[in-house]
């Protein structure tokens, strides 16, 4: 058997100095080395060989959208028939959106590529690595799925695996990582994989329809992402702004009482710049949601908003109208969309 594995930097592939955590490109060996001794403890890492990439190294909260690009181009040049799978070593802070695009680019893989990342460097006991890469070569080992996963094991749980596109962002002070609803793809039990009965089954194959163009620039431009909050007020977009994610709370509501929600509402409309509306509720609507559809706003389905935000982003690279973007926003890609 034999496995790519892609350093991209992170913590996992960090040291910890004088109290501040920064890359260090000596640790992805010693990952594959604690891997190799826990593997041999546990009897599990027969005729396992790990070929090596690393395009970046980066602390992933650093992260633009050229890094996406790099990471593309890397997955692209890969003859993955030589392969049965592929880890892609990533930090915390941006795992949910590094890992819903390469979700999206990837999603006709006939490989597993497997993220990993820590909550602590791999120097510090407390560390979750190990256990993430560990359980990521054992999906691929076993064989137990194809396309774009998340290998992590949350403090006191069972490690899980988790399709890319459904991952939503930590909460405060938290590193644990959550499928939206609680969709994860399965978990092992020890080295036994079991999966995630309460779901639907996952789609077995998909179709790519993102390209990459090649070009520079460091950060996502042409997406505005807006979160509510009391007292709310609205900023009118820049003239680079080609669409807005709008997040919303629980109930699928927002501040629609501000005077500034209209001049923002007006101004959207007068300018044809497409506002998305993510993690509406199900169920009876406010009357704050009731003014946002009479403006226009368009209500995404159940997702994972940092999927939602990349996925925005995709088509907004790949020039979609406003038409085209609704469309693709609205289906089910890589499994990103819960269908239940």
């Amino acid at each position: 058997m034999k496995i790519l594995v892609i350093f991209t930097g992170g913590t996992i592939s960090s040291t910890e100095n004088a109290g501040y955590v920064s890359p260090d490109s000596s640790k992805q060996y010693k990952l594959l080395d604690l891997y190799k001794k826990r593997a041999k403890e546990n009897q599990s890492n027969k005729a396992i060989e790990f070929d090596t990439l690393s395009p970046y190294q980066i602390l992933s909260e650093n992260i633009t959208c050229d890094n996406f690009r790099m990471l593309a181009e890397c997955l692209n040049m890969v003859d993955k028939s030589l392969y049965n799978g592929i880890i892609i070593t990533h930090g915390t802070d941006t795992l949910q959106y590094t890992a819903a695009f390469t979700g999206y680019i990837m999603a006709s893989s006939k490989i597993p590529i497997v993220f990993v990342s820590a909550n602590y460097v791999l120097d510090d006991a407390r560390s979750n690595g190990v256990d993430n890469f560990y359980y990521a070569v054992e999906f691929i080992r076993q064989n137990k799925g194809i396309g774009v996963f998340i290998s992590y094991r949350n403090t006191g749980d069972y490690p899980k695996i988790h399709r890319a596109t459904r991952v939503v962002m930590h909460q405060a002070y938290s590193d644990d990582v959550y499928s939206i609803r609680n969709s994860y793809y399965g978990y092992f039990d020890d080295c036994k994989f079991n999966y995630n009965t309460q779901i639907p089954v996952f789609g077995k194959s998909q179709t790519d329809i993102f390209n990459i163009p090649s070009g520079n620039g460091s950060s996502c431009s042409g997406i505005l992402v807006i979160h509510p909050y009391p007292g709310m007020e609205y900023v009118m977009p820049s003239d680079n702004v080609k669409a807005i994610l709008h997040y919303t709370y629980h109930s699928g509501t927002l501040c629609s009482k501000s005077p500034s929600f209209l001049q923002f509402a007006e101004y959207t409309k007068a300018k044809n710049i497409p506002v998305f509306i993510t993690g509406a509720g199900i169920g009876a609507d406010y009357e704050s949601v009731k003014c946002y559809k009479e403006y226009g706003f368009y209500v995404l389905p159940a997702a994972s908003p940092e999927a939602m935000y990349m996925k925005l982003w995709l088509c907004v690279i790949n020039n979609k109208d406003t038409n085209e973007i609704v469309k693709v926003m609205n289906k089910p890609l890589a499994d990103d969309i819960l269908l239940y």
